[in-house]
């Protein structure tokens, strides 16, 4: 894999060519805005990922998993926003997915729901849709609805026997109390990539993995991380737009080169837990010097 060819990827997240629709407003679903996927009915594979429908780019999107044997079946995810709001516009992008190749795949009937007392429970229902093939749909709701956590749940598609797809998630609306603290960051994590060493000081952070000796570091609000990561002795790099949940849930994409490889994602382990790599030794592996970590 080479963690490069893993971890995580390349270029400005957010800056793409084909980014969202921008709108005066705040789409606080966005990773970058602190939106975390917690849970999710699936995936097609990691090209297609389900945080693919909260990265602001119309270049990617999210396709279910393979079906069964039943075939076509309703979807679900479960979104933590940074903090509670109250929700005044829902927005479904179906504008840049596969309808050519596997016609009838756009997400249609699409059900919101918001709690805000915890990922698991206290559901409200706030607003149903039908989203438009080919097009951008947007709900303005009746009166502000108050929210932490965000389940969208996909009733039908446009009658694709299979699969469906999604571009884009959107949702806008006004902060509401006191902002959630964050957990705190540093420690390790167990993640798809295997083991992860995060080290925050301020708006920092490096740290290191264990696969392929890999070295990360780059900038954070203590719950949005937007690091480089870089392995194989420097010739491999890429850069990663992470998000930490309040659970201790780490999920986002890596890229390489500019270009979206997939998720990675993992928890935050408790107690005593050590990892066969410390972030100073992997930064001069992979070509930083002393003065460099020291003043990075």
């Amino acid at each position: 894999m080479g963690l490069a060819v893993l971890l995580l990827c390349g270029a400005d997240v957010g800056a793409a060519p084909g980014a969202a629709v921008q709108t005066k407003d705040r789409n606080i679903l966005l990773m970058k805005n602190g939106g975390v996927i917690l849970a999710h009915t699936g995936q097609y594979d990691k090209e297609f990922p389900v945080n693919a429908m909260i990265e602001g780019n119309l270049l990617n999107y999210w396709a279910s998993g393979k079906p069964g044997l039943r075939g076509w079946a309703p979807q679900s995810f479960v979104i933590e926003l940074e903090r509670q709001y109250a929700l005044t516009r829902l927005v479904v992008d179906n504008r840049e997915i596969d309808e050519e190749a596997f016609p009838g795949v756009s997400a249609r009937k699409v059900r919101f729901s918001a709690s805000t007392e915890s990922s698991q429970s206290g559901w409200q229902p706030v607003a149903s849709m039908e989203a438009a093939q080919f097009a951008r749909k947007e709900v303005i709701l009746d009166k502000p609805v108050r929210a932490r956590w965000l389940k969208v749940e996909v009733l039908s598609n446009y009658g694709n026997k299979s699969y469906t797809e999604i571009n884009e998630l959107e949702a806008y609306g006004k902060p509401v109390g006191n902002k959630a603290p964050f957990i705190d960051a540093n420690g390790i994590y167990q993640t798809n990539y295997n083991l992860l060493k995060l080290q925050v000081d301020g708006n920092k952070v490096t740290g290191c993995y264990e696969l392929d000796k890999g070295y990360v570091h780059g900038t954070t609000n203590g719950r949005v991380f937007d690091i480089e990561w870089i392995e194989h002795k420097g010739e491999e790099r890429g850069r990663a737009l992470l998000v930490l949940s309040s659970g201790g849930f780490l999920n986002g994409l890596w890229y390489q080169k500019g270009i979206m490889k997939g998720p990675w994602f993992g928890n935050k382990l408790q107690g005593q837990q050590t990892i066969d790599c410390d972030p100073v030794s992997a930064a001069i592996g992979v070509g930083f010097n002393a003065d460099t970590i020291v003043h990075q």
